[in-house]
């Protein structure tokens, strides 16, 4: 099977683009060095074993011997020597340098939204990352004062989505109780498989591969007056398209 270099692939269906660059460097001869990216870890037979879900595609990645399917990582850079490939059906990645294991968590599915008692902090920046080589799960980049938040997002189920779309709500604590006087960038992400899996009728179509999807927009808290939590909505697009979260359908 004749193969194509990895590109930015049109699956791209959401990018928040403070995650990577699109400037590609090389290394000399037909060694091609990828940008920093969010990457997930999976298995597939099909590939030799541990692979890598990027916005690039699925990449080979038998040196990472301690990486479970599953885990969410930001990479500073990884390359494929596209003359030195072990195998002519996939491309195996070399040079991974792995800049930190990302935190995760389960979205929460909840009949109203509840702050907890610490879930105060505001945001006053959002940058997301969604593809279907993520398996489900959606990166979060929130600019806050706190060098330690945690994140929660939330789905009302008692909502009406509107035209199919769904609002989600990022809420976050402060690690301390004295706010930073400086903001932070923090790194999180959210598996979202139960909310897609849950839908009827959300199969579709793209560029000849089948998803099952969702489309979301994300709201997060960028005040609270009188104890009231005052919403940002975040979208995909400055036309304000929602995000399109995908998963391939098996």
């Amino acid at each position: 099977m004749k193969k194509q270099k990895l590109l930015l692939i049109p699956f791209v269906l959401g990018i928040g683009l403070g995650f990577y660059s699109c400037n590609l460097g090389n290394k000399g001869g037909n060694i091609t060095r990828y940008p920093p990216t969010p990457a997930v870890v999976d298995y597939r037979m099909d590939m030799g074993g541990t692979v890598l879900g990027t916005p690039f595609g699925y990449i080979a990645a038998p040196s990472l011997l301690s990486a479970n399917p599953g885990d969410c990582l930001y990479l500073s850079e990884f390359s494929v020597d596209y003359d030195n490939q072990p195998s002519t059906q996939f491309y195996t990645a070399t040079g991974i340098v792995i800049q930190q294991s990302i935190n995760q968590s389960v979205l929460e599915q909840n009949p109203s939204i509840v702050l907890g008692n610490n879930d105060t902090l505001k945001i006053s920046g959002l940058q997301a990352d969604t593809n279907p080589f993520y398996n489900g799960k959606l990166f979060i980049l929130a600019t806050s004062k706190d060098t330690a938040p945690g994140f929660r997002l939330v789905y009302n189920t008692q909502e009406v989505d509107s035209a199919g779309i769904k609002n989600l709500y990022l809420l976050a604590r402060p690690s301390s109780s004295t706010p930073g006087s400086t903001d932070v960038q923090s790194l999180y992400a959210f598996d979202l498989n139960n909310l897609i899996y849950a839908q009827q009728n959300n199969d579709t179509t793209i560029n000849a591969a089948n998803f099952k999807y969702i489309k979301v927009i994300l709201n997060y808290i960028s005040g609270i007056t009188d104890g009231v939590p005052q919403y940002t909505p975040f979208y995909a697009t400055t036309a304000k398209d929602p995000f399109l979260v995908c998963i391939f359908k098996q």
